[in-house]
């Protein structure tokens, strides 16, 4: 049977389709055929609801329309709350007897803004599929895990996707990953309730489960589904810099929705709750890092490795100038715009820096678990984290300390420092 639904033959020609975008003439191989096809009994694709539902877009786009119509079927069986393949299925039997444009002209009185969502939702798919890149390739972003951390969480804002990395001798190594919901206006969070999910480096620092949000949230539980996993936004750098919020959560989604569509939180990052499950498995509440980026970037292990050389090199080098005690090397390692988190400008804090290291015969500085993620975007940022152990001839010190490093006329420098929050 030849196709009644082209969706182009490749991307590009997907992507116009998706976006409402309808060709010059009807998508029909044969306008003279009669407009009612009876279909074969088709055979349903197997893997998860995500393969599954792009399975179904392939065999539509091929025009094998009894399969396609055999898996969505059965995906809905499974997850009949899976709006998407509803949509699909709608199509499927509009199908049946008229030519379609674009995607969901067979949803009927859909409202327009629904119909978008669930539109960019499949492209938001589709496009990861194409891009293989997190199995084949390094994350830019991970480059040091401390000793403790199995594993770190890496959030493509633009491609709605959450990956999963283990820690192998200190390589990430890919696990999983799966389509993820931001907020309705995107990302970089500024201020509380301007619905947009925050960029950086956080962690995760708790687990609220079902019954514990059943009991505090009462009906409102439902929007988190299976639970939440808090993190720590805003981090020590985001206060600085006089960013507000609260309450940015990995979480799940209500019992009545499969997915989300890709912007639709209040700022959370939210998965179905079948793969929030997935995701929850490789979390350690107080460790796992949640590395939020605008666009994730992919490059060689010969490059992620350099990357970490460099960066283990400008921490190291950093740490070797201060136990030197010579203030200018040391403090040339700091940004104009400085900030330590007790207030101190650059000014202030090269001064006191300045009289502490006059009084000291010598010093000894180690770093302990250290961890140094790069969060992407405009303003690329080095986030750094270790238990310094400092020892002189007149004082001996422990403390857990975080860097945030960024580039100044080329070079990295620290734009804040102080205790770790979490």
């Amino acid at each position: 049977m030849r196709s009644l639904f082209i969706w182009g033959k490749r991307s590009a020609c997907l992507l116009a389709l998706l976006m409402l975008a309808p060709p010059a003439s009807p998508i029909v191989s044969d306008p003279a055929k009669p407009r009612f096809l009876e279909e074969k009994v088709g055979i349903a694709s197997k893997g998860s609801p995500e393969q599954r539902i792009l399975s179904a877009i392939d065999h539509i786009r091929s025009g094998n329309l009894a399969d396609a119509r055999a898996t969505v079927d059965a995906l809905l069986k499974e997850q009949p709350n899976y709006r998407l393949a509803h949509l699909l299925s709608g199509d499927l039997y509009a199908m049946r007897a008229m030519p379609l444009n674009t995607m969901g002209a067979g949803a009927g009185k859909v409202p327009a803004d629904r119909l978008d969502d669930l539109r960019k939702e499949a492209l938001a798919r589709i496009s990861s599929r194409q891009s293989q890149a997190a199995q084949t390739r390094f994350p830019a972003h991970l480059l040091v895990f401390a000793p403790q951390q199995q594993y770190a969480i890496l959030v493509d804002a633009e491609a709605s996707r959450i990956y999963v990395f283990k820690n192998i001798d200190g390589v990430p190594t890919y696990v999983t990953d799966h389509y993820a919901t931001i907020g309705k206006l995107g990302s970089d969070k500024f201020r509380e309730g301007d619905q947009r999910t925050p960029l950086g480096v956080y962690f995760v620092n708790n687990h609220l489960s079902r019954p514990y949000l059943d009991k505090t949230r009462g009906a409102q539980a439902d929007l988190y589904g299976v639970g939440a996993w808090p993190i720590s936004f805003p981090n020590e750098l985001d206060k600085s810099e006089g960013r507000t919020g609260s309450g940015i959560w990995l979480h799940g989604v209500p019992a009545n929705t499969y997915a989300r569509a890709p912007w639709a939180s209040n700022g959370c990052v939210a998965m179905s709750n079948e793969e929030m499950l997935d995701i929850a498995q490789y979390i350690q509440v107080g460790q796992t890092p949640v590395v939020i980026v605008p666009k994730a970037e992919w490059v060689s292990k010969v490059e992620w490795q350099s990357r970490r050389d460099a960066a283990l090199s400008l921490v190291d080098g950093w740490r070797e100038d201060w136990e030197s005690l010579k203030p200018q090397p040391y403090l040339s390692r700091y940004a104009k715009q400085f900030k330590s988190d007790d207030g101190q400008d650059l000014a202030r804090w090269s001064s006191q820096k300045t009289t502490v290291n006059a009084g000291k015969s010598w010093s000894k500085i180690r770093l302990d678990n250290l961890s140094i993620y790069a969060s992407g975007g405009a303003t690329p940022r080095l986030t750094t984290s270790f238990k310094q152990d400092y020892r002189s001839n007149n004082l001996d010190n422990q403390m857990n300390k975080r860097q945030y490093w960024q580039q100044e006329d080329g070079i990295w420098k620290i734009i804040f420092e102080g205790t770790a929050n979490s």
